[in-house]
């Protein structure tokens, strides 16, 4: 459970609001913070902001990002609904720009489709990977990465992956111990090793992925570029994981992916892997206009 506590949030907002941004003018920012299984995800509405697509840079969502400290915010993902497909620009904590985020994905599919930007059936999300099909049929909200690209053997424990983020997926045996592994510190050596990024071509760095086979799942822990540190979820790690699992292992899809923040789920349909899991509401901010009051009174997790 998340723990928040509004006078925080109040007074950081009040901080950001008096250092200013050129970008933007911070008093008509619209957002939610949400999360897809404990991965915190800053959702911003650009029309309701004002901001077109030159105002998102870098440097925008890194500082908005790091404006909020009650708790970590791993990336931020910019909603432009004026669009036709509506579209996702995505960039992680520290400002790198990510052509995807599975996640993202999945708390953007839940944000448009109640503020009626996307059907509920079926609909499509333009990202920087291209255009991904999703759906929140039933209140369950899934979502499609492709497929998994460019799979290769690196080492008899090792795969890569491309599940719209570059993925080396780790094999680990039976008796190893998932959860002593020092993911931040195992996950940054891979991530930085300059030659092996070159070899898979992927020179901007890679997504680790550490992998475990249960009786009937895979418990997974990754590290994330941009975040450069583990994430209680990471929803293309799951993919290129449950691609690797099924290739690898024979595992059968659906298959079910757990990771630190809880259960997902990863099938294979036309659209590509498809993943599932939870997503929830931390809190809201919307708009200042004279005679309203900013506001981020949190919403339960589950909701």
């Amino acid at each position: 459970m998340f723990d928040l506590d509004r006078h925080a949030r109040h007074g950081e907002y009040d901080d950001l609001g008096r250092r200013g941004m050129s970008e933007i003018h911070s008093e008509e920012l619209a957002f939610s913070i949400m999360h897809g299984n404990g991965n915190v995800i800053l959702v911003v509405d650009e029309a309701i902001s004002g901001l077109t697509g030159g105002d998102i840079t870098s440097d925008l969502a890194r500082e908005l990002c790091a404006a909020f400290r009650s708790w970590s915010v791993d990336g931020i993902a910019f909603v432009r609904s004026d669009t036709t497909p509506v579209r996702m620009t995505y960039f992680e904590r520290d400002g790198t720009h990510s052509q995807m985020c599975g996640n993202a994905l999945r708390c953007v599919t839940r944000y448009g489709t109640e503020n009626e930007y996307l059907r509920s059936e079926s609909d499509t999300v333009a990202t920087d990977d291209g255009p991904k099909w999703v759906s929140a049929a039933g209140g369950v909200i899934r979502v499609a990465v492709g497929p998994g690209r460019e799979f290769q053997k690196v080492a008899a424990d090792r795969y890569f992956v491309f599940s719209g983020l570059p993925h080396l997926v780790l094999l680990l045996g039976d008796n190893d111990d998932l959860d002593a592994i020092d993911v931040k510190t195992a996950g940054a050596a891979l991530r930085f090793d300059d030659r092996l990024c070159r070899q898979l071509n992927h020179p901007e760095g890679l997504h680790v992925d550490f992998v475990q086979r249960q009786p009937d799942s895979i418990r997974i822990r990754t590290y994330e570029v941009g975040v450069e540190d583990e994430t209680l979820a990471c929803g293309t790690g799951a993919a290129a994981c449950a691609c690797v699992a099924n290739r690898v292992w024979d595992m059968p899809y659906p298959v079910r992916v757990v990771v630190r923040g809880g259960e997902m789920r990863v099938d294979n349909a036309a659209h590509g892997l498809l993943i599932s899991g939870v997503t929830g509401y931390l809190g809201h901010g919307r708009a200042v206009r004279p005679g309203r009051l900013f506001s981020t009174d949190p919403v339960s997790v589950g909701a």
